[in-house]
């Protein structure tokens, strides 16, 4: 009869916490990450199961068998929940002055050693590498979790943020501490906990089935993320167990230094990268085609390259820094940085990336910054939608591929803008001027649009090296309100027409620091600006040549409107 590859069955607490099994947690899996809530929710569950005498039911956990190794298991799912549980009955152990229950709840998360019947003494949980020796300490050891909340607050446990693991495990140890004082009778609790507290236990001997079963079954709404399936998967293909552990901490390392949020950002760019268009399926999904079609290697490959491109969005995106001219540097780094900040999708990060990937070159990377932001500035003033957006950028993706030099790579992205004729525009500087002449201007795009436009000719200003960076609330304000009292000096200064169509345009808006804004609102002239140069420390020469204009009125904004048109158009013209 063939040996099963699965095998499935509803296991209680008694079962998993008992010498059939031993449990070690695989390198590659996230770091405890349960906080406060998931802490107190497993708690409150088990209590509530026993109030109401019925079962309790904890989902599913996937375990891989070890080779020659009987009773030794991987969690490849579940390590958050049994790492919590085994935390829980070391709280209850430390809490109790029923030594019997003492011994026993020990029992159930420690090994011991018994060489009658050949079985070594034993973590019956092996935690992530960061936590062996906290655990072996403070869990694995009798009194050990009041130690550790005598010795946290000591300040003897370092830990560096609310995400380290070591505060998780504090919060875990405190909570279940204060929790089990509500409980009357530990040792009933703790009998309900080990008899009708169980989960779904799935075994297999083989790797990749157990992938594929976590793959599975957290692609159907559990809380992980693209990045935690990619790196599962990547790292299940690598049979050799030395090198999975090696990698498995690589791309740990990658989580730690970007952190999970733009690491998930790096996996959808690369998506893009490969795909050049629009996802159309699920990114895991679009991840199994880019495989399946030999566009990336499972395994090894992958992960070396998810770490070239993560290094490259490090170093090129995250902080932006280039190897060439103090001047191209400064440049470089403050145009990256303003088209992180407050342009409003990221799908022009891939063609960069893919850039340095192939070219490596610092030398170009300026220039071709350079034409990348003007050709996405001239899309989002032309209205593209973001599939007309993502289709033209995929076709300069195909340029980089294709493309023998960075020299030829530049000149080629004129082609990338033969939309324009059939926008109906003559050249680029016409499609300038008459988008930022649109009387709804500062409408487009929640006012967006309007904000790059007037910090990008804002920067423009300044020399480089002297250049401050900007606040972290920057808001536009209209010079003119956008609904004046009906007896201010703006409805003598302006007829209705001139504010209907001058009030939302390019030369009626000024930039200011978020707290300014709401105190200017619809005060005169001269009132706005005591506002706006009272502290004498506004961050922005594009108002602060306001200073030197005494009266607003039609002549002075159509003035200042065509100015600005024509310094932004300057800008570009020059690349």
């Amino acid at each position: 009869m063939a040996e099963k590859i699965i095998e499935a069955r509803e296991a209680t607490l008694s079962y998993l916490f008992s010498e059939n099994f031993v449990f070690k947690i695989p390198i590659y899996q996230r770091p405890l990450s349960w906080n406060v809530d998931n802490f107190e929710q497993l708690f409150e569950d088990i209590k509530d199961s026993m109030n109401l005498a019925e079962g309790h039911f904890l989902g599913s956990i996937i375990l891989q068998q070890v080779e020659k190794e009987q009773n030794l298991y991987e969690l490849v799912d579940g390590q958050q929940r049994m790492i919590a549980l085994t935390i829980l009955l070391a709280v209850i152990r430390d809490n109790t002055t029923d030594n019997k229950l003492k011994e026993f709840t020990h029992k159930y998360i420690y090994q011991e050693e018994d060489p009658f019947k050949g079985i070594p003494e034993a973590m019956r949980v092996t935690p992530w590498k960061e936590l062996k020796d906290l655990f072996k300490k403070y869990i694995y050891s009798k009194g050990g979790t009041q130690r550790f909340l005598e010795d946290w607050e000591r300040g003897i446990i370092r830990y560096k943020d609310t995400e380290d693991p070591k505060y998780h495990l504090w919060e875990a140890i405190n909570i279940f501490t204060r929790r089990i004082k509500e409980i009357k009778n530990l040792k009933d609790f703790v009998t309900h906990m080990m008899r009708n507290v169980y989960v779904v236990c799935i075994k297999t001997k083989n790797l990749t089935t157990a992938y594929r079963l976590f793959n599975v079954l957290n692609t159907r709404g559990l809380p992980l993320t693209i990045s935690d399936l990619l790196k599962s998967e990547n790292l299940g293909v690598i049979k050799d167990e030395r090198k999975r552990e090696l990698y498995g901490e690589r791309w740990l390392k990658m989580e730690r230094d970007l952190g999970r949020e733009e690491l998930a950002n790096v996996i959808s760019y690369i998506r893009m990268i490969k795909k050049k268009e629009k996802a159309r399926l699920g990114i895991y999904e679009e991840y199994q085609q880019l495989f399946d079609k030999g566009i990336l290697e499972r395994g090894i490959k992958f992960i070396e390259y998810v770490e070239e491109i993560s290094d490259i969005y490090d170093r090129k995106i995250l902080s932006p820094e280039i190897t060439t001219s103090s001047e191209e540097r400064d440049r470089y780094k403050n145009i990256v940085t303003l088209m992180r900040r407050f342009i409003p999708f990221s799908d022009w990060i891939p063609p960069l990336l893919a850039f340095d990937h192939k070219f490596k070159s610092d030398k170009y990377l300026m220039n071709f910054l350079l034409k990348l932001e003007k050709k996405v500035i001239m899309e989002w003033l032309a209205g593209f939608t973001a599939s007309q957006r993502i289709t033209s950028l995929g076709k300069l993706i195909e340029l980089i591929e294709v493309a023998q030099s960075p020299h030829e790579l530049i000149n080629e992205m004129e082609k990338t803008l033969n939309w324009l004729t059939m926008y109906g525009y003559k050249n680029e500087e016409e499609l300038f001027k008459h988008e930022l002449d649109d009387a709804r201007f500062y409408n487009r795009y929640r006012g967006r649009l309007a904000k790059y436009v007037l910090l990008r000719i804002d920067m423009e200003r300044w020399e480089l090296e002297n250049f401050p960076g900007y606040p972290g609330t920057i808001t536009v304000e209209h010079i003119l309100p956008q609904n004046p009292p009906e007896n201010s000096e703006w409805v003598k200064l302006f007829t209705k027409e001139q504010r209907d169509e001058w009030t939302n345009k390019l030369g009626n808006l000024v930039l200011l620091s978020g707290r300014k804004n709401s105190r200017a609102q619809n005060y005169d002239f001269k009132r706005k600006k005591e506002v706006y140069f009272k502290e004498k420390c506004t961050p922005f020469r594009i108002t602060q040549e306001l200073e030197n204009i005494n009266t607003w009125n039609p002549e002075e904004l159509f003035r200042r409107h065509q100015h600005l048109i024509n310094e932004f158009v300057s800008i570009y013209s020059k690349i």
